[in-house]
């Protein structure tokens, strides 16, 4: 009975030392939105800089990491934006069931492209989707974010000093 004792003591022990040490210690490094979004870039960004896709990158992206999008029902339902991907990868004609304005140049390029099938494959583009910080930073680093109004001082022009004119006062004679 000591032994099992000892046993579960030990147990519980290293649960709450491995709860209590930091991820980094243990080599589970926490990956920031721009960290992320960079990884996605090196491993995917000449496919995503292709002239076709970047037509079209901008709706995609805005559509999915639209945080009322991932939680529509229909979306839920699948499985969630996973599901949902592995649904619309394997019948892309299905997407216009969840999205009905969606792209037909899109649509084509998920039936047709390889490389475009590939990176909606990939496990690091599909954790940066629900991180809608980490499609901003990608979205950054295609150039597909919105520029900034470009800000423009109105010219400072100095008033023309003019010279007050100068007039005899009317006198009148009195009567």
């Amino acid at each position: 009975m000591k032994k099992r004792t000892l046993v579960c003591f030990l147990i519980f022990t290293l649960c709450v030392f491995y709860t209590s040490i930091p991820n980094t210690v243990l080599g589970q490094e926490e990956v920031t939105p721009a960290q992320l979004a960079q990884q996605v870039f090196d491993t995917h960004g000449e496919t995503l800089q292709r002239d076709d896709i970047i037509e079209v990158l901008p709706d995609v992206l805005t559509t999915l990491k639209d945080p009322a999008f991932q939680q529509d029902p229909q979306v839920v339902a699948l499985g969630g934006l996973d599901g949902a991907l592995d649904l619309v990868l394997a019948s892309p004609n299905l997407l216009l069931v969840a999205v009905p304005n969606a792209d037909p140049r899109f649509i084509g390029l998920l039936t047709t492209d390889e490389d475009v099938r590939a990176i909606f494959q990939d496990p690091e583009v599909r954790t940066l989707l629900k991180d809608p910080m980490a499609v901003a930073e990608l979205e950054s680093l295609l150039g597909l974010d919105a520029p900034e109004p470009e800000v423009t001082e109105p010219e400072v022009t100095e008033p023309e000093v003019t010279e007050p004119e100068v007039t005899e006062p009317e006198v009148t004679e009195p009567e």
